[in-house]
């Protein structure tokens, strides 16, 4: 089942099960414990004997966040006994920056590892990041409005407010996307900064004032985590969609490229003899300073 239609699987629970395991030993522990510690017999303990839901929906809890952990690939199970997934890159599994580094993990595992299952999660995400950073659907009902007017419904399958909840948290929670308070309600911003400025040592090779075409780049990050431009979930949505305007990147990306130039943590350049990509703002409007050719690491702050 993909995460997105699993409501109990939440970012904090995921986050929760997996920093425990770092830190145990052998990086395991049987099932019964686990899911106690996800639902301690105190919280059911004095249910009502009215509501056999509550007690129903706690013990669903503890099963369905453990088996979802193992369906992404984060953990496995060998016979009474769960455990982080030794196949994950070392780094994922060091007890000290693991939790750092899981949110990268997860995208990984979502996103780039041919999880059929997390295919759903993909476009509903890629279909985000395409939508126009400026006039983007920030709640339910106008999710809604927009995935009829761009008529991919049958493709989204976003049918209810459960879903679009999970979207909300895990994009936020994975850096592709932030949400704020507008007149008393949520709203959520396709804004990928974060995800990107975690990603800039990888990319770069860890060569702090490396050069490389922003074309690289672009291709670059999308092989990291396709549902940027020219990944596969993104070219399945702009099918579906309409395609960018030839070499312009969206205006989320654009305006994560901006933010993390006014930032310091990169460079944009325009070189006379190079391929230029256009970095639009609001209204597709487009000025010198979104015609880039290259793009520069300029290392991490403190």
């Amino acid at each position: 089942m993909s995460i997105l239609k699993e409501p109990l699987a939440t970012p904090s629970r995921v986050r929760g099960i997996f920093r425990y395991l770092l830190q145990a030993k052998g990086q395991k522990e049987k099932r019964e414990v686990l899911e106690k510690l996800l639902s301690p017999d105190e919280l059911v303990k004095d249910a009502p004997p009215g509501r056999p839901m509550f007690r129903k929906t706690i013990n669903q809890i503890k099963t369905r966040t453990v088996n979802e952990n193992i369906n992404i690939g984060l953990l496995i199970e060998e016979e009474d006994e769960i455990a982080i997934n030794p196949s994950l890159p070392e780094d994922a599994r060091n007890p000290q920056i693991g939790d750092k580094l899981l949110p990268d993990t997860l995208t990984t595992l979502f996103f780039a590892s041919d999880n059929a299952d997390e295919e759903d999660f993909g476009l509903v995400c890629a279909w985000f990041l395409a939508q126009d950073i400026y006039d983007a659907p920030g709640n339910w009902e106008a999710i809604q409005n927009q995935v009829n007017a761009q008529k991919v419904g049958e493709l989204l399958k976003m049918t209810n407010n459960s879903l679009f909840g999970q979207m909300d948290d895990w994009m936020c929670y994975l850096g592709l996307s932030w949400g704020h308070a507008l007149e008393g309600q949520k709203v959520i911003v396709p804004d990928p900064t974060l995800y990107i400025k975690r990603n800039l040592k990888r990319i770069f090779n860890e060569q702090v004032g490396t050069k490389i075409l922003i074309r690289e780049f672009i291709d670059k990050l999308a092989e990291q985590c396709p549902l940027f431009e020219t990944g596969k979930f993104r070219d399945e949505i702009e099918i579906n969609i309409g395609r960018r305007q030839l070499n312009y990147l969206s205006t989320s990306t654009a305006f994560a490229l901006f933010r993390l130039r006014d930032e310091g943590y990169i460079e944009l350049k325009r070189e006379s003899d190079a391929d230029l990509m256009i970095l639009p703002k609001a209204n597709n409007r487009v000025d010198s300073e979104g015609q880039i050719s290259h793009i520069i690491w300029q290392g991490e702050k403190l």
